[in-house]
């Protein structure tokens, strides 16, 4: 009797049972960051485990892991765009874009162009609502853009002193794009008019542009070798500015 109900006090303890919740603003270091993640069709290739956009979603929420008072605003984008503004509540971050999929979003395509555009009409609306803080566009994407003005977009953002690091997600080899079911299994592989496989490719030279256009970067990342160190080093290098818009929960 003694064994069982030390063992239950165990389990209680480690759950933590918590109550008498306060909720205070505390000082905060950050900057503003937008992240436009590619939701198009070709995001489904499995050359990563289980597919290239549920990777890209598992390092998104490791990004927002390692974050600390800087504030995320989240665009989904396919032919056209979905957004979530600026927030400092991580786990609402990553809620909005957890069960979301290329086959959800309303348009196909890959349009950078409107991404870039969204993502910047994001950070101008919060500016002179409170002191000046470094802006910054993460775009990650697999593809290439037929469908809009990528370049003007980026340039339109350089105006306002945003910065964009375009993180291009490639295959070395063109990756032929699945095919889902309705119940999302697998039902062979996209193919083109006159035959042959559709794949897709990286428009290094145009992402290239892109950030070189905002005095970013471009960060090329390998499917099987996915991760997000280099991408919090370089948001490491950007002026932290106070604010209390960070809410801390305390609990007895």
């Amino acid at each position: 009797i003694l064994l069982v109900g030390g063992v239950g006090l165990v389990m209680v303890s480690l759950a933590r049972p918590q109550a008498g919740e306060r909720s205070t603003l505390a000082p905060a270091m950050g900057i503003d960051v937008a992240v436009a993640l590619d939701f198009s069709k070709s995001m489904l290739a499995r050359d990563a485990y289980p597919s290239r956009i549920e990777r890209a979603k598992a390092e998104l929420g490791r990004l927002l892991d390692g974050l600390k008072g800087d504030r995320v605003a989240l665009v989904a984008f396919a032919g056209e765009t979905m957004s979530y503004p600026l927030t400092t509540d991580y786990a609402a971050a990553k809620l909005c874009c957890r069960d979301l999929g290329p086959l959800d979003m309303p348009v196909g395509g890959t349009a950078i162009g409107k991404a870039i555009t969204a993502a910047t009409r994001l950070l101008v609306a919060v500016r002179g609502k409170g002191p000046p803080r470094s802006q910054v566009i993460l775009l990650l994407t697999d593809g290439e853009d037929h469908e809009s003005e990528p370049l003007e977009a980026a340039k339109e953002a350089a105006k306002h002193g945003i910065r964009i690091f375009a993180v291009g997600i490639r295959s070395r080899s063109g990756e032929p794009i699945p095919e889902l079911r309705e119940d999302g299994s697998v039902g062979g592989y996209m193919q083109q008019p006159g035959g042959g496989y559709v794949t897709t490719r990286l428009d290094e030279k145009m992402l290239r542009s892109i950030a070189d256009a905002t005095k970013g970067n471009l960060i090329l990342m390998e499917p099987r070798r996915f991760g997000v160190e280099p991408i919090l080093a370089q948001l490491a290098g950007f002026k932290r500015t106070e604010s209390k818009a960070r809410v801390i929960k305390h609990y007895d």
